[in-house]
Parts: structure tokens; C-alpha cells; sequence
């Protein structure tokens, strides 16, 4: 009988890792940040939203005062601006009109016309870091006696626009 022998032999290749071309890609990464305030209201966000206000009989008059505006982002100032209804006033159920005598209440309870924006409104980075001595409160009064204007429940819309500032 005669005997087969086989021989295996194996080859091992090596790998030379370092030879190889290395492959690279390149991220470009950018974060642009836009100006962006918002606008409280005794601590409540009311950006896009909206204030409640009733307006009282005093002196003869009604009149209403908007809480503190404080304004909360990342601009240096705002300028803001008021905008009666289209009527520039208020009207009743009834089609009756209530004129509105509008002004911007600053810190120190000066009054100034809402004809005119008013510039240079502190903005602070956290509501924590708003001072209500620099915030700023709109003032309505009827433009007449209440006894001048017929019974009704009187409404209108008065719209708040906010410019910042870079």
C-alpha cells in the first residue's frame, strides 16, 4: 500500500494598512442666529397672542393700563410701535363708537403720544435679568365723558408691533 501525503501549505499575506489611501470628508458646520424678542406680560409669554384689558370708569372717562411690557431676546433695543383698529377706537354691539385716546406709559409714569413709536426699549437676554423700572405700559382712555356714549359693551383691537434693534 503505498502512502499519499498531502502537503497544505498556507499563505499568509500581510496586509500593509498604512499603504492604503486614507479616505476623508469634510462637515462645514454654521449656526446663523437671527434676532428674535419676545414680549411678557406679568411673566407670561404673549408674543403672537393676546392682552386682555378692561377699561373702568374713572374721573368721568373710562380708562385702562396695560400691565409691564418687558421684552426678552437677543437685540440690544426694540422700537415699538401701536396700531388702533380701523375705526380708532372701540364699538359696541350695537354699531355705536368709542373713541380711544392712546399713550405709551414709560418708567416714571410719563406719558407719550402713541402717534409716535417709541425707540430705545431695553431688551434683556432672561426674564430674570428684566428690571420692571425700564419697562413700558400703554395707557387707553375714552376720548369723551362715559355718560356721552350709549349703554353697550364696547371692544376693539389695538396691535402692538415690535422692531428690534442690532
Amino acid at each position: 500500500m503505498k502512502r499519499i501525503f498531502f502537503t497544505t501549505v498556507l499563505a499568509f499575506t500581510s496586509l500593509n494598512v498604512s499603504a492604503l489611501p486614507s479616505m476623508k470628508t469634510s462637515i462645514d458646520v454654521q449656526a446663523e442666529i437671527s434676532t428674535s424678542v419676545r414680549i411678557y406680560v406679568e411673566g407670561n409669554d404673549v408674543t403672537n397672542g393676546a392682552i386682555t384689558l378692561k377699561l373702568e370708569e374713572k374721573n368721568g372717562y373710562m380708562t385702562g393700563t396695560t400691565p409691564e411690557l418687558l421684552f426678552i431676546g437677543n437685540a440690544s433695543s426694540v422700537s415699538g410701535s401701536l396700531t388702533s383698529p380701523a375705526t380708532k377706537g372701540l364699538v359696541s354691539e350695537n354699531g355705536d363708537q368709542m373713541r380711544i385716546n392712546t399713550a405709551w406709559i414709560k418708567p416714571g409714569d410719563r406719558d407719550i403720544s402713541t402717534s409716535y413709536p417709541v425707540n430705545n426699549l431695553p431688551v434683556y437676554p432672561t426674564l430674570q435679568d428684566a428690571t420692571k423700572d425700564t419697562s413700558i405700559r400703554v395707557r387707553f382712555t375714552s376720548a369723551d365723558r362715559s355718560e356721552t356714549y350709549p349703554l353697550g359693551l364696547y371692544s376693539g383691537t389695538y396691535e402692538i408691533m415690535v422692531t428690534p434693534s442690532i
